[in-house]
């Protein structure tokens, strides 16, 4: 097997006893030692640490990446809650989000005083349903917010044409969606805010958490600046004209995910190889992988594949040294922290297809020789084979 070679030369340096860790943002970091070192000396020597070099210029990288202007942040879930706020949305507000989702949207929801409204999402994708969304509409709903999942897009058009007839905010949750597209068009750009995560697990990331909202509206964007430095605007330091949040993202932080974002084209191309080498690898077998619908650009976050019985497919890997994960096993409904919000009964059993999708490793760190041991034990499973043991 001849893939695209892996991006980084990769230490060989063990995790948590795994011969193949389910993520690979360890092995990113730690072959990026030297750049993370020369960016914190840089940081050093110029003595900002917040607004300064780094962050202008992840901002101008983020708007040539995907367009639109930048406002960095400390998380995607900031993002989100500063981008709700300066959509207009109150408490006693609606605001409709997919079931299958990471608690965090839902909680960027709550912060803003507004009551998530959860519904089904569409197969194959698990993105939010535009019907379900339609039918989910009441007179108290203000806003929408579509979530990319595993680097699948939503269906941007069809969500966008029912928003603007309702007259709603669309937010485009991409934490999990750089580097996606649809019709040629970059996640994050097709609604009124894009909203990204930059912490070092995802495709793209720094050394902890951050995060990013792209907007086409200058004025949007000026507020956004505002709201994540304490409401205040520069050079005001004691002057807070909102109610703002200490959401400014870090210079170190900023500057490795600059640096990234300058290889994130190479890195979506490796992802890309390993997806196609593991579909073709499946093809045959009772694991369905992700499917990319007609237009899209799958940024591949996870290769979720689909099986009957993924507990038992991943005890099986495990028993390889492989690691697996579960994005998401558990429906926002289902969650313990949601139990009291209303229209619940809006999800069906459509959306437990995410709790049949388990995420096999496929980070462009993985070697060949890696890729290859995933796809063959993963026949072993499907056909019963006993194959050899872990190293």
């Amino acid at each position: 097997m001849t893939l695209l070679q892996p991006t980084l030369a990769v230490p060989p340096v063990p995790s948590r006893n795994w011969s193949i860790p389910a993520e690979g943002h360890a092995r990113r970091v730690r072959a990026l030692r030297r750049e993370v070192h020369r960016i914190a000396d840089e940081v050093i020597d110029a003595g900002t640490f917040h607004f300064g070099p780094q962050t202008a210029r992840l901002e101008q990288r983020i708007a040539a990446h995907w367009g639109g202007a930048a406002v960095a942040t400390t998380s995607c879930t900031q993002a989100l809650t500063l981008a709700l706020r300066v959509a207009g949305v109150r408490p006693g507000d609606e605001v409709v989000l997919p079931a299958a989702t990471f608690a965090a949207t839902a909680f960027a929801v709550c912060e803003t005083g507004a009551v998530p409204v959860i519904v089904d999402v569409a197969e194959p994708s698990l993105t939010l349903c535009p019907q379900a969304l339609r039918a989910a509409i009441t007179p108290r709903t203000r806003a929408v917010i579509a979530v990319h999942l595993h680097g699948h897009m939503a269906d941007m058009p069809e969500i966008l044409a029912v928003g603007r007839e309702h007259g709603l905010a669309v937010v485009e949750d991409c934490a999990q969606a750089a580097g996606a597209a649809l019709d040629g068009r970059a996640a994050g750009t097709w609604g009124d805010f894009g909203c990204f995560s930059f912490w070092v697990g995802k495709c793209v990331g720094g050394l902890a958490d951050g995060g990013a909202v792209v907007t086409d509206s200058a004025e949007r964007a000026a507020r956004l600046r505002r709201l994540t430095d304490m409401g205040r605007e520069r050079g005001q330091r004691h002057v807070h004209r909102d109610r703002g949040a200490r959401a400014r993202l870090g210079e170190l932080d900023a500057g490795l995910i600059a640096l990234e974002l300058e290889r994130q084209p190479a890195w979506l191309a490796r992802r890309s190889a390993i997806a196609s080498h593991y579909s073709e690898a499946f093809a045959d077998l009772p694991v369905g992988p992700p499917q990319v619908l007609p237009g899209h650009r799958h940024a591949y976050y996870k290769f979720a594949v689909d099986c009957p019985d993924p507990v038992g497919l991943g005890a099986f890997l495990a028993g390889r040294g492989i690691e697996t994960e579960q994005v998401y096993p558990y429906l926002l409904p289902d969650q313990p922290a949601f139990r009291h919000i209303e229209y619940r009964s809006r999800v069906t059993s459509r959306s437990a297809g995410a709790g049949r999708r388990l995420c096999l490793p496929a980070y462009a760190e993985l070697s060949d020789a890696e890729v290859e041991e995933v796809a063959l034990a993963v026949g072993d499973f499907a056909t019963g084979a006993k194959g050899r043991k872990a190293r």
